[in-house]
């Protein structure tokens, strides 16, 4: 039986990293599990810090991978999902996302678990896929990792959202999409990195050929 307290081996979804040559200036002297769901395990630490004095460290370790999707059809929509996000207390405008396990009998890959929140969430599927970015989400206190992709070449599939969700879907040009964001009424920062960074490709002429006029059209040029 696995020991609970001892550091979640949470597999790094940078592909080809290189080794990290740091040295951890900190030093755990204990380690003890707080709490815990079948979704996130809470730590406490007693620690000495990097100076040498002893301090306290708390973390919020995730069993599952962040996936976001931004689905974009031949006239240059997009899709965005709004639902109440409990943690911060507001609604919110975002890609869709899902959390996907790392492990056990329902783990699957980042792509596949992708291809499962765009048909749950939007009711699509996608025929071309693309990696977009890889990102760790507030790391310092959580060890949470991000995938996000964009997927085109898209038809219609039944939705399937979860029993936790009450959603609402939304249809708007990239470039509506990106305007909510500059001004603040997206603050989700999957979906905010995930629109700066198909402006940035698009700008720079990185899109793949048969996905650029799509994403142009969007823009509006």
């Amino acid at each position: 039986m696995s020991d609970p307290t001892a550091p979640f081996d949470h597999p790094s979804t940078r592909p080809n990293a290189q080794p990290d040559t740091h040295t951890n200036p900190w030093t755990v002297l204990s380690r003890e599990l707080r709490y815990e769901t079948p979704w996130v395990k809470v730590f406490h630490h007693d620690v000495l810090r990097p100076n040498g004095s002893p301090g306290v460290y708390g973390t919020v370790e995730l069993t599952t991978l962040a996936i976001g999707v931004l689905p974009i059809a031949e006239n240059g929509d997009t899709w965005l999902v709004g639902q109440w996000r409990f943690a911060v207390g507001h609604y919110s405008w975002e890609m869709v996302e899902g959390g996907i396990p790392l492990a056990g009998p329902k783990a699957v890959g980042p792509l596949a678990g992708a291809a499962d929140e765009l048909r749950e969430e939007a009711g699509l599927h996608a025929g071309r896929w693309l990696e977009i970015q890889r990102m760790e989400m507030s790391n310092s206190m959580t060890n949470e990792e991000v995938v996000l992709y964009l997927a085109w070449d898209l038809s219609p599939v039944p939705v399937a959202p979860e029993e936790t969700e009450q959603l609402v879907v939304r249809r708007l040009p990239l470039r509506d999409a990106l305007a909510m964001a500059l001004a603040g009424e997206i603050q989700d920062a999957m979906t905010v990195a995930a629109l700066l960074r198909v402006r940035l490709m698009h700008l720079e002429g990185t899109l793949p050929p048969d996905l650029a006029p799509q994403v142009a059209a969007g823009f509006g040029g």
